[in-house]
């Protein structure tokens, strides 16, 4: 009888501990899942994953921003540029235009090209667009402008959203002012 008492509360530790260290490990997977994509880019199509073992810093606008997405991207890039090359090395810049219509891939190249070297810019088609850009909690919307020849522009939230090397999300950065708003971040990392 003691035997079987024994042998029933080990194989119930045993059970408890396997719950307690695969629960995480499926949230975690969960999460990753989440925030995954594939966009197309100048060179086909990118995954989210295709920058596994890299941090990825990634940003929501359109190149036809005003303000917000080139100041945001000025200031990641110059915080990426801080960095000694062998850290700044382990980062993906990630530009996602939620403007498909007007934002082409081979603009968004030379667009992401232009703040920081090796940036990529990415879109796909609106509708899942706004499905990936819902998951990480972004919302944007074509305006209509009166008497305009943009014709449009488009209200953004403007996040800068940093991933660790397999996709999870680290840090969900509001609307960055300074330089030292994303680097003091960065620079920890690793």
């Amino acid at each position: 009888m003691k035997k079987k008492l024994s042998l029933f509360v080990t194989s119930l530790i045993l059970l408890s501990l396997g719950i307690f260290l695969v629960v995480p490990y499926i949230q975690n997977q969960k999460e990753i899942k989440q925030y995954a994509f594939t966009m197309n880019s100048i060179n086909g199509k990118i995954s989210l994953s295709n920058y596994d073992g890299k941090y990825k810093i990634i940003y929501y606008g359109y190149m036809y921003c005003p303000d917000i997405c080139p100041t945001t991207l000025s200031i990641v890039a110059s915080a990426l540029k801080k960095l000694p090359k062998n850290k700044a090395d382990m980062f993906q810049l990630i530009f996602v235009s939620v403007d498909p219509d007007r934002d082409k891939v081979k603009e968004l190249k030379e667009y992401a090209n232009y703040f920081y070297k090796g940036a990529i810019g990415l879109t796909a088609n609106e509708k899942y667009l706004k499905s990936i850009s819902s998951n990480y909690g972004t919302y944007y919307a074509k305006e209509y402008l009166k008497d305009s020849k943009m014709n449009y522009s488009v209200a953004h939230t403007s996040f800068v959203y940093i991933m660790d090397k397999d996709g999870k999300l680290l840090h969900k950065l509001k609307h960055l002012e300074k330089i030292s708003d994303i680097f003091n971040v960065i620079k920890s990392l690793d």
